[in-house]
C-alpha cells in the first residue's frame, strides 16, 4: 500500500515538473565575453592596415558636454554652453603625489587613473627611473599632461608635451610647473610630426621615455608605430608604451621595417590595452623582452 502511493506521488511530481518545462521559455546560451571579444576582432581589419580604429573611449563623467552626443574630435575647445565639471585628476606617487591636475577646456579623454597606476608602476619594475639614468620623457596626446607629469614626480629629469590643441600644450606647462618642475616644455603639433621633426626640439632633444596615448578612433596605429620607430629623436634603450583599445587585437612583439622596436611589456587592464616596447635595446639596460606577452589576450 505505501509502495503504490509512493509511486503515485512520484509520478505526480514528473508530471508536474514536465507541466513548468512546457510553460517556461527556453533561453539561447549567451556567448561569453571571451568570445564576443574574439568575434569582434575578426570582423575588424588587422591593426597593421593604415586605417583608424572605431573604438571609442567614452568622454569621462566629469568632462561630458551638456550637448551630449557629440562626435567631435579631443582637442577641440568647448563651445560656448559646453562647461565640464571640476576635473579630478590628481597625481598618483612620487614627489608631487596627491597634487591636483588644471584640464583643458577641450575635448578631453584622459587616461584612466588605475591605467596611469598600473602604466607607472611596470616602468618602475622595468628600472626606467632608476639611477643614474636621466629620463628626458616624451608625453604624446598629452592633454592636461597627466602622463608625463607623473613621469616627473617618479623621478624623471625632464619632459616634453605635445598636443594639437594649445590649450592643451599651456594646461601641461601650468601643471608641471606648479608641482615645481621647471625643465619642461610643450610642442603644439601633431605626434607625427613632433616625432618626425628634430628641429620642433630645437635640434638636440633625444629621449628615454615616449608614451602615445591617442583617442582610439582618431589616428591609424600602423602610420604611429612606423613614425616612433623611424623617429630620429629617441635614444637606444628607449622605452615606448602604446595604449590601444583590445578590440585591436595585440599589437606584435616586433615593430618597425627593421624591427626597431622589440616588445617587453603587453598588458590588458578592461578595454585596455598597454604595449611596452624598447628601441634599439643594448642589453645594456635590463629590460627583460617577453615575446610571449604579445600573442594574445
Amino acid at each position: 500500500m505505501e509502495s503504490a502511493l509512493l509511486r503515485r506521488v512520484l509520478a505526480l511530481l514528473l508530471a508536474s515538473a514536465a507541466v513548468v518545462a512546457a510553460l517556461v521559455p527556453h533561453r539561447r546560451a549567451h556567448p561569453t565575453t571571451t568570445t564576443r571579444l574574439r568575434a569582434e576582432r575578426k570582423k575588424r581589419e588587422s591593426w597593421d592596415e593604415a586605417s583608424p580604429v572605431r573604438a571609442s573611449r567614452p568622454i569621462p563623467r566629469h568632462r561630458r558636454l551638456a550637448s551630449k552626443g557629440s562626435s567631435r574630435k579631443q582637442s577641440e575647445r568647448l563651445e560656448k554652453g559646453e562647461v565640464g565639471s571640476p576635473t579630478r585628476l590628481r597625481v598618483i606617487a612620487g614627489s608631487a603625489r596627491g597634487r591636483k591636475l588644471d584640464s583643458p577646456e577641450t575635448l578631453l579623454r584622459p587616461m584612466m587613473g588605475k591605467v596611469r597606476e598600473a602604466l607607472f608602476s611596470t616602468l618602475v619594475s622595468l628600472g626606467v627611473f632608476a639611477a643614474p639614468r636621466r629620463v628626458r620623457a616624451l608625453d604624446t596626446f598629452c592633454g592636461s599632461g597627466s602622463v608625463g607629469v607623473e613621469a616627473l614626480s617618479r623621478g624623471a629629469a625632464a619632459a616634453t608635451f605635445v598636443d594639437l590643441s594649445r590649450d592643451a600644450c599651456d594646461v601641461a606647462l601650468r601643471n608641471a610647473r606648479a608641482c615645481a618642475f621647471d625643465d619642461v616644455e610643450a610642442i603644439c603639433a601633431t605626434a607625427e610630426d613632433a616625432l618626425a621633426t628634430p628641429a620642433l626640439h630645437g635640434g638636440d632633444r633625444r629621449f628615454d621615455l615616449v608614451t602615445l596615448t591617442p583617442p582610439y578612433e582618431e589616428v591609424s596605429y600602423a602610420d604611429l608605430a612606423d613614425r616612433v620607430a623611424e623617429s630620429p629623436l629617441l635614444n637606444d634603450d628607449c622605452v615606448v608604451v602604446f595604449e590601444y583599445p583590445v578590440e585591436l587585437g595585440s599589437l606584435p612583439p616586433k615593430l618597425g621595417s627593421r624591427d626597431q622596436l622589440v616588445g617587453l611589456r603587453n598588458r590588458r587592464y578592461g578595454r585596455t590595452v598597454l604595449g611596452f616596447y624598447a628601441y634599439k635595446p643594448t642589453g645594456k639596460v635590463p629590460l627583460d623582452p617577453r615575446p610571449a606577452e604579445f600573442e594574445g589576450f
